[in-house]
């Protein structure tokens, strides 16, 4: 409880004195959080990172090559993010960046940038997405390394992956699953309840525009703690706005205001059949026909499942664990973003990552 309003209650102020000291703190407060969301707006810090080379490219997608030159025969990684926001979260700036942190490790990681989904009908659905995008991509990897690739699969997009290995088992040599959901009933369901009750309430928008826009995604992930997002801008305006922290957040908060616009049948899909009906789980999720069958897969998996995530709880990444027959867990002290953004990132998740690639994939490969 707030100083001010404490000292007016051991005063024994009226409850009309005790009314206006609580008005007169939610009017700093309010004040306080437009001052910080003012210094976020005009914060100077804008992603200047290099483009890496595009080696492949469709409507709606481009497969981005971040190997460096003096690892020419580095094994591949072929990384796929959620098809909800951009994938530069994953490379996100100087010095935190996941991507680049792996190549100077010595792999080569190819990371697949989801565009504008509503470019081309072939990535209007997710059946789309996985049989006229992700598997040309393999292809793709393969031909142009000679090597087969690890698949790493990040939130959603880890469910793309499975998929993905389910079609082209012979094709790939391991995979990695971070934050992956499975049982979308699994664990605290508010966030499944939310979405699910979605769907009806957004047909007529996804009718009228042909998509689920951004920010009715971003109100349905804001919904889960309304508390926390003013927080995390309250805080913001307290710390040195010249400081790498305040660089670090608004490099964050760029990323989540940059999400992509989801076309109707993939919001269907996942309002629908995966929260609503959470079909992955229920062994009725199928692609193109084929049945996805994660306990199918023989290939060594990784999952690493954060304990503090509130976009996937762990009941439902670990549901998909116990489908892998050759899975190893791994569950990691961050939470759902921070896995792959955070200042502890590399030390808590990224290194334990690269030591089962090594460990497991590649000197089992020896």
């Amino acid at each position: 409880m707030p100083a001010a309003l404490l000292a007016a209650l051991a005063r024994g102020t009226s409850p009309q004195n005790e009314m206006l000291t609580m008005v007169q703190l939610v009017g700093e407060r309010f004040a306080q959080l437009t001052k910080a969301i003012d210094a976020y707006h005009t914060h100077p810090y804008r992603w200047d990172l290099d483009d890496p080379p595009v080696v492949w490219h469709a409507p709606g997608v481009r497969l981005l090559d971040f190997g460096l030159p003096q690892f020419p025969d580095a094994p591949p990684l072929l990384i796929v993010p959620s098809l909800i926001n951009r994938h530069y979260v994953l490379d996100l700036r100087q010095g935190q960046s996941f991507v680049r942190w792996l190549a100077a490790a010595g792999l080569r990681p190819m990371l697949i940038a989801w565009d504008d989904l509503q470019a081309s009908n072939e990535t209007a659905t997710v059946d789309g997405c996985i049989t006229t995008r992700l598997e040309p991509a393999l292809a793709m990897v393969q031909s142009l390394t000679g090597q087969r690739p690890i698949l790493l699969g990040y939130c959603l997009g880890g469910l793309l992956t499975v998929a993905l290995a389910s079609r082209r088992p012979d094709d790939i040599l391991g995979h990695i699953l971070m934050a992956t959901p499975w049982d979308f009933h699994g664990g605290d369901d508010g966030l499944c309840k939310s979405a699910a009750n979605m769907l009806p309430l957004m047909e007529p928008l996804l009718q009228t525009l042909g998509a689920l826009p951004i920010d009715a995604v971003q109100m349905l992930f804001y919904a889960l703690d309304p508390f926390q997002v003013i927080g995390k801008f309250l805080n913001f305006s307290e710390i040195d706005q010249t400081s790498a922290q305040a660089k670090a957040f608004v490099a964050l908060e760029d990323w989540l205001n940059d999400g992509i616009a989801m076309p109707a049948p993939i919001a269907r899909t996942l309002l629908a059949d995966w929260y609503g009906a959470n079909t992955p789980a229920r062994g009725t999720w199928r692609v193109d026909g084929q049945p996805i069958r994660p306990e199918a897969l023989a290939h060594p998996a990784l999952l690493l499942v954060p304990t503090h995530d509130r976009i996937v709880p762990p009941a439902s990444a670990m549901a998909l664990g116990e489908k892998l027959p050759n899975a190893t867990i791994l569950t990691v002290e961050t939470g759902h973003i921070g896995m792959v953004s955070s200042r502890r990132a590399p030390e808590l998740v990224w290194q334990p990552l690269l030591d089962w690639v090594q460990n497991t994939i590649y000197t089992a490969a020896r």
